[in-house]
């Protein structure tokens, strides 16, 4: 009974306190604006609903991406950065998207905004020098593939850029070495693997060209320059007709590259085909009337 006293006694003074203070409230209230602006919402709230927001937006750029639907893309990563503005991924992503369809300029702005972000940001460093390298500006592409190295030496892309710009400077023995660390860390990269056989080539070894290319072609029998390129070292190794077989395909699948009728001329003229080596020579002049070899092996099989 005490017990349930003390119980009753402390709810009927809590009742008393409870409705005294809704009288002061009331009284207030009167004396004061009877609408009052609704209570802000908590900061907490605020994050959740904007990082909600940004893996939305992230995964809804990836869908466009994967669709290959450029613009779509473009206005999930603008948005996307506009939520979070301090992301260097987000305005990297957004830089890669930009260089994907072309508009290198913008690509770039996002790429060097990435790297104020965070200066070692290595993708943005690869980004800016594939961009250089496009616009001709051979010595900066390299050195950003350099510095990438020099941050991250196990990233694959650096190195394969780096052989792009040594090649563009005729370092061939250079180029050669970076294709092969691309390879390290990228074994099945079908372009490290293309551009080492195509420089063996031109070194004058076809046998160690062939070996990389004959997988390269299996793998993918519709690959247009590896099918030119085994065609070359077959036609270098004197296999005339799987030299054919190979530019031909190549010329169905590249018909504005001089450089392709040319060496499919010389596969024909290697097998005895004089009259296709010569439909194949006039193509390589019709697109190329400079093309000094394709007027001299015609004129040599018009003797």
């Amino acid at each position: 009974m005490r017990r349930g006293a003390v119980i009753a006694g402390g709810g009927a003074a809590f009742l008393a306190l409870a409705l005294s203070g809704c009288a002061a409230l009331r009284s207030s209230d009167d004396s004061g604006p009877r609408h009052r602006p609704p209570p802000s919402r908590p900061k907490r709230v605020e994050e959740v609903l904007r990082t909600n927001r940004s893996r939305e937006l992230s995964e809804a750029a990836r869908e466009a991406i994967d669709r290959r639907d450029g613009a779509a893309a473009i206005g999930c990563l603008r948005e996307l950065v506009a939520l979070e503005p301090r992301s260097a991924e987000a305005h990297h992503r957004l830089g890669r998207v930009y260089q994907t369809e072309g508009r290198l300029a913008e690509a770039g702005a996002a790429y060097r905004r990435a790297l104020e972000l965070d200066k070692e940001y290595v993708a943005a460093m690869i980004g800016l020098g594939t961009i250089d390298a496009a616009l001709g500006r051979t010595e900066a592409a390299l050195a950003r593939f350099d510095g990438a190295i020099e941050i991250d030496p196990y990233q694959a892309e650096a190195h394969l850029g780096r052989g792009r710009a040594l090649e563009a400077l005729q370092k061939t023995d250079d180029a050669i070495a970076a294709y092969f660390r691309a390879l390290e860390f990228a074994p099945n990269s079908v372009e490290a693997r293309l551009r080492v056989a195509t420089l063996q080539l031109n070194r004058g070894e076809p046998d160690q060209a062939l070996a990389r290319l004959d997988p390269l072609v299996e793998q993918n029998p519709d690959d247009a320059e590896a099918r030119h390129q085994r065609g070359r070292a077959h036609l270098a190794l004197g296999h005339p007709p799987q030299a054919v077989d190979d530019l031909k395909a190549a010329a169905e699948k590249l018909p504005d590259r001089a450089d392709v009728h040319f060496h499919l001329a010389l596969a024909f003229a290697a097998d005895h085909e004089i009259k296709s080596a010569l439909a194949a020579a006039n193509r390589a002049l019709q697109i190329s009337p400079d093309y000094a070899d394709a007027r001299a092996l015609t004129l040599k099989l018009l003797r």
